[in-house]
């Protein structure tokens, strides 16, 4: 396979496919055309989601980022649990409308990570694919972990559902990346918090024929999984804008670039401050990315670099979307890093997916965190309870229908 075949291969895929994928988002708009998603080409509701292997997404807890390291004794014990802090925080307000706009509930998720221990010990490799992160499968393992240095060290938390009903995110994944990746000034060490739209089995499905180093999709794949990676959201009546992503976000318009269990990944090199270098990225930023005509992924992104040495940092980032029918998607999001308590904090704020807002929400939220003890000694889960007041045993997985 060539690079050159490889490139006519996908430039005919996404034209092609862009308005065949345009129609499927549309669909619910259109009378007389059944709705279509991403979830009905991979049949994951045929699927007992508990046998589903995670493995590959990698760990499944936020352990290793707890915003209470500082606080546990040499038992790993709270010493003053008054001082805990909540690695997540989701909270809704109601807007008041201004002339002809009505009024709105706006959310904001929080999310607290402790970066203490990654600043000290974490072992960088070279920035702009050099020396140890040479896309080469000669450059050994990070003596650190013992990981290929282009592999990405992940762990992930499933969020409950009232967060997936406000935000329309199941679950978010920090991925620490020691060589970055592209595009371009991107390629550095950095901080990676994905958002993910989809429920992770769902991710486990999305697969391709993989080659170079670090490791992404062909572009000539030989399954419809892999095919789905360059299959994307473009609109019917204007194919240069893709469907619940901003102005002028498209695959890399070289050499796009998809992942196993990510989709592919979309940016705005257009705009002005884009970072041609590894020199010229300064603030952090977000990337996008979809998978079967549909956005799965939305990414902060923080260099490590905007961090190491400063006793505060903070950045603030805002954005509109095309044809938004991901409500919840974040018309901004900022993130303040305070050395002394070492917590690097990101915040996301949109509009609720789902409206709720004020008292009601608070109730929502507090039936789905607190669940129901058995008082017989064989029955005695927690199990969560669900807005409707059903038993939720499979942490409330999206409904895709």
């Amino acid at each position: 396979m060539t690079i050159g075949k490889s490139c006519l291969w996908l430039t005919t895929r996404i034209v092609v496919v862009g308005l065949v994928a345009s129609l499927s988002i549309l669909a619910p708009f259109l009378p007389g055309v059944q709705s279509m998603n991403s979830a009905n080409s991979i049949n994951i509701e045929l699927e007992k989601l508990e046998m589903i292997d995670l493995s590959a997404l990698g760990t499944p807890n936020l352990d290793l980022w707890d915003p209470n390291l500082d606080l546990l004794n040499n038992n790993g014990e709270n010493e003053n649990e008054n001082n805990r802090t909540t690695m997540y925080n989701l909270t809704t307000e109601t807007v008041k409308g201004v002339g002809n706009i009505n009024e709105s509930c706006r959310y904001k998720l929080q999310i607290d990570i402790n970066i203490t221990n990654s600043l000290t010990n974490d072992i960088l490799g070279e920035s702009n694919f050099k020396g140890t992160c040479s896309p080469t499968d000669t450059t050994g393992t990070n003596p650190q972990d013992d990981l290929p240095w282009h592999t990405p060290r992940k762990n992930w938390l499933e969020f409950p559902d009232y967060i997936y009903k406000t935000t329309g995110f199941n679950h978010v994944s920090i991925n620490w990346n020691p060589c970055g990746n592209q595009p371009a000034g991107y390629k550095q060490p950095r901080y990676d918090l994905n958002f993910y739209t989809v429920i992770p089995q769902y991710r486990t499905y999305m697969l391709c024929d993989t080659y170079k180093i670090p490791e992404v999709c062909q572009y000539n794949q030989t399954t419809h999984q892999g095919r789905s990676m360059f299959t994307i959201p473009r609109l019917v009546n204007d194919p240069n804008l893709l469907a619940n992503m901003p102005l002028h976000f498209q695959p890399d318009p070289e050499f796009p670039e998809a992942f196993q269990y990510e989709g592919l990944i979309h940016y705005n090199s257009k705009e002005e401050n884009f970072p041609q270098t590894v020199a010229d990225w300064e603030l952090p930023t977000f990337l996008m990315s979809t998978y079967d005509a549909a956005v799965v992924s939305w990414r902060a992104m923080i260099p490590q670099s905007f961090l190491k040495g400063k006793d505060s940092a903070e950045s603030s980032q805002s954005q509109f979307y095309v044809f938004q029918t991901m409500m919840g998607l974040p018309s901004e999001w900022n993130m303040e890093f305070e050395r002394k308590t070492g917590i690097m904090s990101v915040f996301l704020h949109g509009t609720s997916a789902d409206g709720v807002c004020g008292s009601e929400f608070d109730r929502v939220k507090n039936e789905q965190q607190y669940g129901i003890v058995f008082e017989d000694e064989d029955e005695q889960d927690d199990i969560d309870i669900d807005i409707d007041g059903s038993k939720n045993i499979e942490n409330s997985a999206p409904n895709f229908n």
